[in-house]
């Protein structure tokens, strides 16, 4: 008899326990009313929609008896837990969103401010074949179209860095040189060849430009300090706009 006074206190030690911290857990899931639910939930991609099946728990935390809607509500605070999560993946992430949502749902929470407690498992997750691969090829698309962009770019860094070396021999022989080092004796031929090309290459005299403004602002200033403070200025300049042959330059002026 005493043993079995014992054990009836623990249970009721255990309940008691249990009302004070909540209900949890599988036991909780296994003691709670049990629903099921599909419905669409919003994606990143504008128009498209995922369709997600979850099953779901509910627990009455009010003192007042159990709440006829309790279910419609909890479903409805789950739906809308998973659509906040939802709108941050693509359709073509299906299986991203359905771990996320089991991780997110996985815990009690209280539904607005209402009695009701829901906790949630998605069971799957699905899109639109024919909106996926269509999805899918606008990403490819958005891909091909940002490599084609950068290499366009490289191209343009590439031909107007020809174009001041053409108009530079000294660096343009010096560029000849740290790729022919083996070969000195011919770089005074290379450089006759460069110097050639400027002469025949180089644009017509003009008015004043920015270009010479500056130019015969930083020869002719007595102030080194404001001299040196303008040339940063224009390797900052320089550097955000990719334009090392032109950092390279600098880097002559300055000494």
């Amino acid at each position: 008899m005493a043993a079995l006074g014992r054990r009836r206190a623990n249970r009721r030690y255990a309940r008691e326990l249990r009302e004070q911290l909540g209900v949890r857990g599988e036991t909780a899931a296994a003691a709670a009313p049990r629903s099921h639910v599909s419905f669409d939930l919003a994606s990143a991609d504008e128009s498209f929609r995922f369709r997600a099946e979850l099953t779901f728990w509910v627990r009455w935390a009010g003192s007042d008896p159990h709440h006829p809607a309790a279910v419609d509500i909890a479903a409805a605070g789950v739906m809308r837990r998973a659509e906040q999560i939802s709108v941050r993946y693509r359709i073509t992430e299906c299986e991203r969103l359905r771990a996320e949502l089991n991780v997110e749902l996985s815990n009690w929470y209280q539904v607005s401010s209402t009695p009701v407690y829901a906790q949630g498992h998605c069971l799957s997750v699905d899109a639109d074949p024919e909106f996926v691969a269509a999805v899918q090829e606008q990403e490819h698309a958005s891909r091909r179209t940002a490599v084609m962009g950068w290499q366009e770019q490289a191209r343009a860094r590439q031909r107007e860095q020809m174009r001041s070396l053409i108009l530079d021999p000294l660096r343009a022989t010096a560029w000849w040189l740290s790729d022919h080092q083996d070969q000195p004796e011919s770089a005074v031929n290379v450089a006759q060849k460069f110097t050639e090309l400027r002469d025949m290459l180089r644009p017509e005299d003009s008015l004043d430009s920015p270009g010479t403004v500056l130019d015969e602002f930083l020869t002719t200033t007595d102030d080194d300090a404001v001299r040196m403070w303008t040339i940063r200025q224009l390797r900052k300049v320089f550097e955000q706009h990719q334009r090392d042959d032109l950092t390279v330059r600098l880097g002559v002026i300055e000494q």
